[in-house]
């Protein structure tokens, strides 16, 4: 037990100094599990082993035992392009810096008697990483973005007759502000530019709801909804390389900003039959809750103000389906593809985050050993809708730099398993 409390804090510890990502619409990470990752995520109906408790925590009271599972995601974040279409810059085009983001998860579930079953998941279920060089146009309204908000998430569930499970559970959430930075231009002043950066954290509760039907002749229903949070990140803003006229007039001090975690509504049907399963899943985004991005900063100046900007986001709709073939009891293989709506208007899209509609498509592989030791890996491929953005760049309220965007994600998930117990 000593050996097994130390390996979950280790986990734990990688968990929490995962860096943000960005993989669904908006900055919503549903890659939260190889199994699950390799089938695009379909997984609400059938929802077989811990990583159930992400996407349908009803499906908990199918494990035996005590189980605990642990994966981490390697997202290679080097395919994003800005192509300038004004301004000196235009006809020229500017790549994002090349990162690494490893947003990782840990599950615990433990069968309680015959009917009841509980557990908790550590999730990095939102997150945001971009970062552009001290050249590209749109520096003055994002330099670097960086979110990674973790979520604590206990679940009870409980079967009902033969066919019906449900679950209940809260969300526990913390969102770190790593940086949200951007230039300041001084070349009215015949100086370089200046540099603003934002940190903080902050935390909310939340809770979650899911139901699960299964027959004997293979047919899988499941629905899971999560509510929405928006932790109160209080902070600091701090300013560099200010020029000695206007020093004064550019404090640092205290900042606050709410950041909208949206409500999740999962459903899915599945079929699983012999060798072959496969599942068909819809989930809505009520990223509608992010009209404005709001952040109070306690020294205002001639300089330095309140910021408030229009987003004024839509929900959206992913439809995700999954395969996989049992080529025997111990190896499993996976396939999967799903396309994702994304929730910014033309006329909003920002380089902090120049979403877009994307289409993805995955592969991977399951071994299992009777001993109740799990080893699932994916890959994934995510194409991005080119996208194009026109306004202006010097609105306060709706800063816009215009030009074309073009992306491309691949990412690698890993995920280990083991039983103890009956």
């Amino acid at each position: 037990m000593r050996k097994l409390t130390g390996f979950v804090l280790a986990a734990l510890a990688l968990l929490l100094v995962a860096p943000g990502a960005v993989l669904g619409s908006g900055y919503s990470i549903y890659e939260q599990g190889a199994k699950a990752m390799a089938n695009a995520g379909a997984f609400t109906a059938r929802a077989d082993d811990p990583t159930a408790l992400f996407f349908n925590p009803a499906g908990i009271v199918q494990l035996d035992g005590v189980r605990i599972n642990v994966g981490t995601n390697a997202i290679f974040l080097t395919g994003s392009q800005f192509e300038s279409t004004s301004g000196p810059s235009s006809g020229q085009s500017f790549n994002q810096l090349v990162n690494m983001a490893w947003p990782s998860s840990l599950y615990y579930t433990q069968k309680l008697k015959e009917r009841w079953a509980w557990g908790f998941g550590v999730t990095s279920p939102f997150g945001l990483k971009t970062q552009w060089d001290n050249a590209f146009p749109g520096r003055y309204i994002s330099r670097e973005a960086n979110l990674a908000v973790v979520n604590f998430n206990p679940n009870l569930a409980w079967t009902i007759g033969k066919t019906w499970s449900v679950a209940v559970g809260l969300d526990l959430a913390r969102a770190d502000i790593r940086e949200l930075s951007r230039n300041i231009d001084f070349s009215g002043l015949g100086a370089p530019d200046g540099f603003t950066k934002l940190t903080g954290d902050g935390n909310d509760v939340g809770w979650n709801v899911a139901g699960r039907w299964a027959n004997d002749k293979g047919w899988r229903w499941g629905g899971s909804f999560r509510s929405k949070m928006k932790p109160e990140v209080k902070g600091d803003i701090t300013f560099e390389n200010i020029p000695a006229p206007v020093a004064a007039a550019f404090p640092d001090g205290g900042a606050t900003a709410d950041i909208p975690l949206p409500a999740t509504l999962a459903t899915g049907v599945g079929y699983v039959k012999g060798k072959w399963e496969g599942e068909f899943d819809v989930v809505w985004t009520d990223w509608s809750e992010f009209d404005h991005l709001k952040i109070d900063i306690e020294n205002n100046t001639i300089f330095v103000s309140d910021i408030d900007q229009i987003e004024e986001w839509k929900d959206t709709y992913s439809f995700r389906f999954g395969y996989a073939y049992h080529l025997s009891d111990a190896h499993q293989y996976r396939v999967g593809a799903y396309f994702d709506r994304n929730p910014i208007p033309d006329e909003h899209v920002r380089p902090r985050l120049p979403d877009a509609d994307r289409t993805s498509v995955q592969v991977g592989y399951g071994y299992s050993r009777k001993s109740g030791f799990t080893v699932d890996v994916a890959y994934q491929a995510l194409f991005f809708k080119d996208r194009t953005a026109t306004g202006s760049p010097t609105s306060a309220t709706d800063p816009v730099q215009p030009g074309d965007y073009k992306n491309f994600t691949s990412l690698l998930g890993v995920s280990l398993g083991w039983k103890f117990g009956k």
